[in-house]
């Protein structure tokens, strides 16, 4: 009896240690963040709109994002306080690139394209773009957009991403 009762104590202590860990938060995986978009069609012909919101590093610092191209313009709208960037333009080049300023945990994006309006013609293609999302340099996620044509409303490309 007494080694049943010695048996017992530490099958307790063996499963409240296996226990305790489960409940432990797992550790954050922070790493530089650079978000591209490569368009393809007639984006000229788009009023284009690229938001960056809630990049986080720790448990709840903010991160801001870079504009890295176009270099030319800056962000059309900033929210310091909720932590969203905002740009909004007729795209000239294919190419949107922001870069974290410093190592994030997670972020959010959103991407919309909507046709100005006009005529077309049977050459029009209407936009098209490859949202790649980069940790440290590889890429970590991609994402497909479909612009529709005049008249028609596309639906935005909104993603929340964790690394891990």
């Amino acid at each position: 009896m007494r080694n049943l009762n010695y048996l017992l104590v530490l099958a307790v202590v063996v499963f409240s240690y296996s226990c305790s860990s489960e409940h432990e938060t797992p550790k954050l995986v922070e790493k530089s963040v650079t978000i591209e978009v490569e368009m393809d069609g007639d984006y000229a012909d788009y009023l284009v709109t690229f938001s960056v919101h809630s990049m986080l590093s720790g448990t709840s610092t903010f991160v801001a994002p870079v504009l890295d191209q176009p270099t030319e313009l800056n962000w059309t709208q900033v929210i310091e306080q909720g932590n969203t960037y905002t740009l909004s333009f007729e795209p000239e080049v294919p190419t949107i690139s922001a870069t974290s300023s410093a190592p994030i945990h997670s972020l959010g994006l959103v991407f919309n394209a909507v046709h100005l309006g006009g005529e077309t013609d049977d050459s029009f293609q209407p936009l098209s773009a490859t949202v790649n999302v980069l940790a440290d340099g590889e890429v970590y996620r991609q994402f497909e957009f479909e612009g529709l044509p005049p008249g028609e409303v596309s639906v935005a490309l909104t993603e929340e991403i964790t690394l891990n």
